[in-house]
């Protein structure tokens, strides 16, 4: 007789591998978020340092902000244990509690996505979020609905980036150093400035080789798309991310914007390479949207989900008032992540039926309207600069 499991997420079949389970997942998880943590540190700390336009103690901030989030998230869950657990509130009660809830994880992700100058009682009041909010109050982990660190950033990107703006330098750092290594974004510039320029978007920064190795201004974990593919690599070998999934999300980010890139008068590959590399879409690819919890578990709902994923990114980054659009478009589609699961679901028993034709073009149809709505709109805001002809609407 068969048996099923009827459990939260993540899933894995032990007759795959024996010695493999959720802790060993969640420490390749970790280990995979070392190439972007080690890179990050190297671009605003160690380079800044090398540079000299900071101290030998500055050159550590970058390091100790991450690991800070890790830090306050596993403080704050084990501060909500011991309130909430009246049966064992010793120290090695609640010890063994956070070794399997991996609390330190939702800090880390929190820290890699914010700016370098972030206050540090934001990056507090961004873990209480994510972690009190997100992820314990619905059960802790395995049961939350929004991916914690997502909802901790996005509560803060909606009502305290205007802090984190005016933050001011570290350590009192020089207003030329903040612009170099924290400065306006290449998103930024494009919200600022409604034309899909080379000179305008990519010049300002370098070229797009910069973009690829991660040399520009941005969010602390964001900008190397290299380090990133590195540690989505490991995953993928290890078999803890479907490669599919970061795969057709990219993919749909790409050709939509190439379309809209086409649409306002350039056809060119650097405006979708632009769009890519700028932002959360890589680090997202790896470590967000293929996410066990609170993404779809099964193949056909992963792949709808990256696709709607795309879809969303581009509507929010390029239509709507969202210079990012990721982090929005993650926490919209985790509201919708169990009806795409059972909408998508194949049974493999002659007992069940799996889902109709109704399903799948309901999904299909919805996914094309919203993708032609979002080249529509976007063809119309955006210009092009054409040397010789000059603006074209």
């Amino acid at each position: 007789m068969a048996r099923f499991a009827g459990g939260k997420a993540p899933f894995l079949r032990a007759s795959d591998e024996k010695d493999y389970g959720t802790k060993v997942m969640m420490k390749d998880f970790m280990i995979a978020l070392l190439p972007v943590i080690l890179f990050t540190w190297y671009k605003n700390g160690i380079q800044v340092y090398l540079d000299g336009n900071i101290g030998l103690l500055e050159m550590f901030y970058p390091l100790v902000f991450i690991l800070l989030g890790g830090f306050i998230s596993v403080m704050m869950e084990g501060i909500f244990v011991f309130v909430t657990n009246k049966e064992d509130r010793s120290l090695k009660g609640i010890m063994t509690k956070l070794s399997v809830s991996f609390s330190a994880i939702p800090g880390l992700i929190l820290a890699l996505l914010l700016p370098l100058y972030t206050p540090i009682w934001v990056l507090i009041f961004a873990a209480f979020i994510a972690t009190i909010i997100g992820k314990m109050i619905f059960g802790g982990f395995g049961h939350n609905i929004f991916n914690p660190a997502l909802l901790g950033y996005t509560v803060v990107g909606f009502t305290l980036m205007g802090v984190i703006n005016n933050a001011g330098g570290l350590f009192n750092a020089s207003e030329a150093i903040i612009d170099s290594y924290a400065g306006a974004t290449p998103l930024g510039a494009l919200a600022s400035s409604g034309q899909i320029n080379y000179d305008i978007l990519v010049a300002p920064y370098g070229s797009l080789w910069d973009f690829f190795i991660g040399t520009i201004p941005g969010a602390l974990g964001e900008t190397s798309a290299l380090a990133i593919m590195f540690g989505g690599l490991y995953l993928v070998i290890r078999k803890v991310i479907k490669w599919y999934t970061p795969v057709i999300y990219v993919g749909t980010v790409f050709g939509l914007s190439w379309i809209i890139g086409a649409l306002s008068g350039d056809a060119g590959l650097w405006f979708p390479a632009y769009s890519v590399f700028s932002g959360g879409v890589m680090f997202a690819a790896v470590f967000m949207a293929t996410e066990p919890v609170t993404t779809p578990t099964n193949i056909l709902g992963k792949v709808f989900f990256a696709l709607f994923l795309g879809v969303f990114t581009v509507l929010f980054r390029f239509v709507g008032s969202l210079p990012e659009g990721v982090a929005t478009s993650l926490i919209f589609l985790n509201i919708f992540t169990l009806p795409i699961d059972k909408f998508t679901a194949v049974i493999r028993t002659k007992r069940f039926t799996k889902p109709g034709g109704l399903y799948f073009g309901i999904l299909t149809g919805l996914l094309l309207v919203l993708a032609v709505y979002t080249l529509v709109k976007a063809g119309n805001m955006y210009t092009v600069y054409i040397p010789y002809l000059g603006w074209v609407i």
